[in-house]
This record gives structure tokens, sequence and C-alpha cells, in this order.
């Protein structure tokens, strides 16, 4: 019973980070972050590249968010919309927390707080994605009517039985993940205190007032860069929606939503990698899920992490975090990739390897140019 509430949380809280993202990524869409970088004056091909523009941002919401776009290779697609939900809660998260931190609230005005920013995003987020829901659904009867014979060739047909199996391997390996980790077979929390952390917020109503080791008050006080560390908060706000215990939302349900969005973020390098190959981009997945069941075996493998300390910090960094940030930059979009930066320093404390994510777009902003600068000389 308890495997089955935490996956249903699990299932709730990525449902609310789609929703979170999609609309994030719809607004930042019609805005034209993504496209219109401003209207040119000048000659006609600058404006006849504006009217082209404008057309496109226009078609956007009776295409769909996820339809194949005209760069395949930069386009936003559904795992960006989760992780970027993903990302905006953790934001939302930290400053419930350190408001209430800094303030001297207590956990539940806390939790209040945190609920009340996430309800005033969700509510014009879930406008945004019904809106484009109903107009893509009335486009979509044009759109099949001017389709062509979608009979496929023999050839077609067998590449698409192939990427079929392929995407079987792959559901079978990370549904056998899911199991291991909702079996509660790999919990490690050797020299980890976010169970006793979170049940402390909840049993006081405060936040970092009593040491869960002892369950005395704090003597000699916490530093800062401790105290602004959110995930023990978010945590304690995921067990008063649910009324989950502790044990199950850290040991069970957070992992789960890790693992799932690990492979999220693996996937957005296999679309950046391999565009327009389907079937090299599920090969790219087995092979990463097979090496996080290999590096499973030794505590600081990412594997490890990934099965057995899913709720940590580190992990989320490491797993979700850093892959998310190399597709960004694969994809050039350097700007996106300070959100992977703000979200590490929220969840990661500084002797846990605190800036890995900035030194990571770091190099390959610097590899960028220097692949750039090399194409430019041999011309």
């Amino acid at each position: 019973m308890n495997c089955i509430s935490a996956l249903l949380l699990a299932l709730c809280i990525l449902c609310l980070c789609s929703c979170l993202g999609g609309g994030a990524l719809i607004l930042m869409r019609l805005t034209g972050n993504f496209v219109i970088k401003g209207r040119r004056k000048g000659n006609l091909a600058h404006r006849g590249k504006d009217n082209a523009e404008r057309k496109n941002k226009a078609s956007f919401m009776r295409r769909g968010l996820f339809s194949e776009g005209t760069d395949k290779a930069q386009k936003l697609n559904g795992a960006d919309a989760l992780i970027i939900g993903e990302l905006i809660m953790i934001g939302l998260a930290v400053t419930a927390h350190v408001a209430a931190v800094f303030t001297r609230q207590s956990f539940s005005d806390c939790v209040t707080l945190f609920s009340g920013f996430l309800g005033v995003l969700l509510l014009p987020a879930a406008v945004l994605l019904i809106i484009q829901e109903i107009s893509h659904a009335k486009s979509q009867g044009i759109f099949q009517k001017n389709k062509a014979d979608s009979s496929l060739p023999d050839k077609a047909k067998k590449a698409d039985i192939v990427e079929r199996i392929f995407a079987g391997i792959f559901a079978v390996l990370v549904v056998s993940q899911l199991i291991f980790i909702l079996g509660n077979a790999g919990v490690f929390t050797q020299g980890d205190m976010t169970v006793e952390t979170v049940a402390s917020f909840l049993e006081t109503d405060g936040i970092y007032l009593v040491n869960p080791m002892t369950g005395q008050a704090y003597t000699a006080g916490m530093p800062t860069r401790i105290k602004i560390l959110c995930l023990p908060s978010l945590y304690g706000i995921f067990c008063s929606w649910s009324g989950l215990e502790p044990d199950i939302v850290v040991s069970a349900a957070v992992p789960v939503l890790i693992l799932i969005s690990s492979y999220a973020a693996f996937s957005c390098i296999g679309r950046s990698l391999f565009t327009e190959n389907r079937r090299n981009r599920y090969c790219f997945l087995i092979v990463t899920a097979l090496l996080m069941w290999a590096g499973s075996y030794l505590y600081g493998m990412d594997g490890f992490q990934l099965l057995y300390c899913g709720y940590r910090g580190v992990t989320i960094r490491n797993l979700v975090l850093i892959p998310y940030l190399v597709s960004l930059c694969l994809r050039k979009r350097w700007k996106s990739t300070v959100l992977c930066i703000l979200a590490e320093a929220g969840i990661v404390w500084t002797f846990y390897g605190l800036g890995a994510c900035i030194l990571t777009a770091a190099g390959l902003f610097a590899a960028g140019r220097q692949t750039l600068n090399d194409k430019q000389k041999k011309k």
C-alpha cells in the first residue's frame, strides 16, 4: 500500500511540474523569447523575415507545444517542460523556505506560502495549456484533410518495429528500476539525516529549531549556507499535502520522481545528439539505463546515487541538473542554463561540490567558442 501511495504522489508531482513547465514554455514562446528577438527595421529582407516569424508565432498554438518545429535540434519538448517545471518548483521552495527561516515563521506558514505561490503560477499555466489544446484539436481536422496517404513502405515499417523494440527494452529497464526503488530494496541513509530533519519540521512546526539526532534545540546555531537548503522543507511540504510519513516520501516517492526526471534529462541529450534518428536515441537511453544498473554496486557511482539515494541534492544535481544543462548547451540555449545553476545553489551544500553546474556550462561554452573560431579560421 505504501508503494502505491508513493507512486501516486510521484505521479501527481510530475503532473504539476509538467503543467508548470508547459505553461512557462508556451508563455516564453508567445512573448517571443525563443522565436522573435524584437522587431527589425530596415530592408525588405528583414521585413520578410519578421513576417515569417510572426506567422510561426501565430500558428504555434494551433500546432501544439511539442510539435516538430523548423529547427528540431534546438526545439523544446515534453521532457523540457517537465524539468523546467521542476526547476520552477525548486525556485518556489527556496523562496518560501528562505522567507520562513529569516522571518522566523512556522513550517505551516512555509507550506501555505509555497502552496500560494504554486497556485498563482499553476492557474495561468493550466489556462494556457487548455487554450492550446483546444486550438490544436480544432486545427487537427484541417490537417487531417490535407494529409497525404499515410501508408508506409516496407522499409519504414521495419524501422518502426525496431524502434518499438528498443522503446520496449528501455521501458523494461526503467520499470525494473522503479520496482527496485519502490520495493525499498535500495534505500541508503547512512550518514544522512534527511528523513529525521523532515520529521522534526513536521513535529515541531518549525524549520531547523530542533536537532533531529538529539531532540534538543540547537545551541550553537547553524551555518546560513545550510539553512537556505530547501529540500527538507520541500519534502515536508509533500508530506503535508499527502499525509504520508517522511520515510515514505523521502525513500520512495522522491526517488521515483528523480529517476523519471533523470531519464527525461538524458532524453534531451539524446534528442540533441540524434535529431533525426529515434533509433539512436533509444539506444542512447538503453545504454544509460544499463550503466545505471552497472554503477549501482559502489557508493559514489551515479547508478548507486540514482537507485539508492535519489532524494539527495547531489543526486539531483549530478543526474538531473547537469545532464539537462548539457542538453541546453548543445542546443545553444545559454541563458536557460542559469536556471540549473540557481537550482543547484538551493539544494547542494558547499562541501558537496557546489558550482559544478556553472563550471560545466563555462567549459561547454568555451569549447563551443573554440570550435566556432576553428571553423572561421578554416574558411
